[in-house]
């Protein structure tokens, strides 16, 4: 079998070294890109193409990992080369309503088409990083490239799920690491990072992360307001203090929006007991407003 990157930067020449330890001949291993196009070849550890056109006539299984911003483009440009014989996986990070975009421009082609989303970090886990597939080709993508090691998981036919279930992660642990960099940066303005360090640790490490999520959600949907008003309490201090608050802000609008849906009052003796049920509790009380 013989795959292509269109884009072949760090991530794609990671996957690459990846997939040559399992098996995958480097002479079966095609790649373009305008920088690849300029390199010396010997330096290269893919065969590089002269076009994103011989792409698509070398190889069956092609990986879009260009910037998130030209996967349109590079859809649009390709389409012309497309057949129901290839296998097209986009895993340019891009959002859900590009990859419906992509999807729609190319599906007339007949082509298998996999929006796929990398979850964790390519440089470090190469061809073993977490990887999410969706689409009418997500199982032949999936069953063209595991048997060479690349850590793949179908998670449906709707261009775009992947994409979604990684901009979703992202909620959580990018706007996590804002919360980060906003509570340790006023800590030590205070002086007390150590100590809120240690704190937190004792706090975080006492739970696995699906029993906390459970504690937090479960107990959130009850005291959503009050909580808000905390946050929102210390949101002022880190002002006046000439510190950023913005992230403890958000947070606490988001906060008081789960709060003034009442839910104490409207759920009685019941208490939810995972995040699950705290989820259906919010979902229900949006319902019946």
């Amino acid at each position: 079998m013989k795959i292509g990157f269109i884009g072949y930067g760090e991530a794609a020449r990671a996957i690459a070294e990846g997939l040559q330890e399992n098996g995958l001949a480097r002479e079966n291993i095609y790649g373009w890109s305008r920088s690849i196009a300029q390199a010396d070849p010997t330096t290269v550890n893919v065969t590089v193409a002269a076009s994103k056109e011989e792409i698509f006539k070398l190889c069956r299984v092609v990986i879009c990992i260009t910037p998130a911003s030209a996967c349109v483009a590079v859809a649009e440009e390709c389409k012309g080369y497309m057949t129901p014989e290839h296998i097209y996986v986009d895993v340019s990070s891009s959002s859900p309503k590009a990859m419906q975009e992509v999807w729609g421009i190319i599906k007339d082609t007949g082509v298998q088409f996999a929006d796929g989303a990398l979850l964790d970090t390519v440089p470090k886990y190469r061809h073993k990083t977490p990887t999410v597939l969706a689409g009418n080709g997500a199982q032949a993508a999936f069953d063209a490239l595991t048997p060479y090691g690349w850590s793949m998981e179908v998670v449906g036919d709707e261009p775009g799920s992947a994409c979604a279930i990684k901009m979703l992660r992202s909620v959580y642990t990018k706007s996590l690491l804002g919360v980060c960099f906003e509570m340790l940066e006023a800590a030590a303005h205070y002086g007390i990072e150590d100590y809120i360090m240690d704190s937190l640790a004792k706090t975080m490490d006492d739970k696995d992360f699906v029993s906390g999520m459970n504690g937090r959600t479960c107990g959130g949907v009850l005291h959503a307001g009050r909580r808000s008003v905390e946050l929102m309490m210390a949101a002022d201090m880190l002002a006046e203090d000439g510190l950023s608050s913005g992230v403890c802000r958000a947070s606490a609008e988001k906060l008081k929006e789960i709060g003034e849906l009442n839910l104490k009052e409207k759920l009685g003796d019941y208490r939810p007991k995972t995040w699950k049920e705290a989820i259906d509790c919010i979902q229900k009380a949006k319902q019946e407003q």
